[in-house]
């Protein structure tokens, strides 16, 4: 089931209370790190790509 990163930082959020209170959380934990960062890199190649694209057109 795809979340956004809006979601996936929410959980993130939550489960890192949970860890404080029981470790066996610590890979769910970091799972949601991976992505979370999964995320807002794929965000970063739109945006330099749309970066390139514009500059692309404006050349055109």
């Amino acid at each position: 089931m795809p979340c956004n990163l809006e979601e996936l930082r929410a959980a993130h959020a939550k489960v890192a209370k949970l860890v404080i209170v029981d470790p066996v959380y610590v890979p769910v934990f970091e799972r949601l790190e991976l992505m979370i960062a999964e995320a807002e890199s794929k965000g970063d190649v739109l945006a330099r790509a749309r970066a390139i694209a514009a500059r692309q057109s404006a050349m055109a």
